[in-house]
């Protein structure tokens, strides 16, 4: 069996990250604050947002720089697929609950659902004071940045 040293990347360090999600139909950020284990190809960990707090599982590929991870809260789950770079990890959720139930109201109904089930999100390693506020700058032009990520994947 392997020993579970954590990852040497200097792109994913274990510890404290920050960061945030959006939906689909907005470039307003939800905030996460998340405590994050990688090794051996695998992430563990568990963090707080806006919703309630949450477990994260998922792998990672270095020779690729992709991440799939699962967002456990207790009562549903969200799957994330991303890129990492030196500015973190960002990419894409969705919510695999099926919505089909909900076609029978149609129209209006249906799209506000399916906007909810899906958006955009970028994590990074929680940095020091100076770096913080230089990060917080970049958020507002990242959001609008994911947002045309959104509209071309979706």
């Amino acid at each position: 069996m392997k020993p579970k040293n954590n990852e040497t990347h200097h792109f994913l360090p274990s510890g404290e990250w920050e960061g945030f999600y959006c939906y689909s139909n907005s470039p307003s950020q939800h905030k996460m604050s998340i405590e994050l284990k990688f090794a051996n190809s695998v992430i563990s960990g568990s963090g707080v947002d806006d919703v309630n707090s949450f477990r994260w599982n998922g792998t990672y590929d270095l020779e690729h720089f992709k991440i799939k991870m699962v967002k456990k809260y207790a009562t549903h789950i969200i799957n994330y697929q991303g890129d990492i770079d030196e500015n973190g990890i960002w990419g894409v959720w969705d919510n695999p609950e099926d919505i089909s139930g909900f076609a029978e109201f149609g129209g209006t109904f249906l799209e506000k659902a399916k906007v909810l089930t899906h958006g955009g999100f970028h994590i990074w390693p929680k940095a020091s004071n100076s770096e913080s506020k230089e990060a917080s700058r970049e958020e507002v032009k990242e959001s609008k940045k994911l947002n045309e990520l959104f509209i071309k994947r979706f």
